[in-house]
């Protein structure tokens, strides 16, 4: 088995999956072609329980050591339901013996690789949700990165959109410069990666960046999600293979086939991770109220939340 290795296969499902990284939404409904190639298997992943399949998303920065967006999407492979789960980065989460914000966690998983202690970084991250939300399943994981992500949006044409606020942001460290005035207007996709990044002009921070990437979310799929990407598949499987590190591989797929035209795209559900914003030590920090997220976790995978 190669590690760290790119894999090579792709679907309109996972085509979508990718946006999903940064956009926050698993959505399937268009399934064309299958490209079988290799993922990594990590044994200590977690089995699927009672139909409930649940993918991690993160996406990464240009170093791949942090992750701006994260989120849980969890299929019901019984009713099709989806539901998406947002962790803001500013999560506040005990590693080892000191506190930090989740966003940091893939770059101490790209520490454990190097130590001899994981077999791939995303199991960090893995590890830190799962421990927010009462030991949920995780079955699976995808990594993105922000180019690739640009790349694909260009290729769907874009999305029009009416930005809420004036967005303007620098920061020359990180090669980020956004520039997006109020109003409705066409965004390509480096402007659709600004408007997902941008987070510092709401009056929530974090939290605020959040809600605006869920709106979006429901855009996205009302206009891009359609039979009519099916035709771009080959040019989204290129971008897609040179920027998504996963271990869903190709089995995976066809054992979800059966589950794959239950999703309905219109009902796909986006709640955040429950939770508080507060400085600690000067610093702005997501703090998680545990019993409102182990409350959440049940109810995906109760049995009776989805049972029809």
């Amino acid at each position: 088995m190669s590690k760290r290795k790119t894999r090579k296969y792709a679907t309109i499902m996972i085509i979508f999956f990718v946006i999903a990284g940064l956009l926050g939404v698993f959505t399937a409904n268009y399934l064309s072609g299958l490209f079988f190639g290799q993922g990594i298997v990590i044994e200590s992943m977690d089995k699927v329980v009672d139909g409930k399949v649940n993918f991690l998303v993160l996406g990464v920065d240009d170093g791949g050591l942090r992750s701006d967006t994260m989120m849980l999407a969890s299929l019901d492979s019984k009713t099709g339901k989806v539901t998406i789960i947002s962790i803001p980065r500013d999560t506040r989460v005990l590693m080892g013996s000191y506190h930090a914000k989740i966003n940091s966690a893939i770059g101490v998983g790209e520490q454990e690789v190097k130590r001899g202690r994981l077999e791939e970084p995303e199991e960090y991250p893995i590890a830190m949700v799962k421990n927010l939300l009462d030991d949920i399943p995780i079955n699976y994981f995808a990594t993105v990165d922000f180019d690739g992500f640009i790349e694909i949006m260009d290729i769907l044409g874009g999305v029009d959109y009416d930005v809420p606020i004036d967005m303007h942001y620098e920061d020359p460290e990180q090669d980020l410069y956004i520039h997006l005035n109020k109003g409705f207007q066409h965004l390509d996709g480096k402007a659709c990666h600004d408007f997902v990044r941008f987070r510092m002009g709401y009056p929530t921070g974090d939290i605020g960046r959040v809600k605006a990437q869920q709106n979006f979310i429901k855009e996205v799929i009302k206009q891009k999600v359609t039979p009519l990407n099916i035709a771009k598949s080959g040019a989204i499987f290129s971008a897609a293979s040179k920027y998504v590190r996963t271990n869903f591989t190709a089995l995976d797929l066809a054992s979800l086939l059966p589950v794959l035209g239950k999703i309905d795209t219109e009902n796909v559900e986006t709640v955040q991770l429950p939770g508080e914003a507060y400085y600690i030590g000067g610093v702005s920090y997501f703090i998680c109220d545990e019993i409102a997220a182990t409350e959440l976790a049940r109810e995906i995978m109760s049995t009776d939340a989805t049972a029809q």
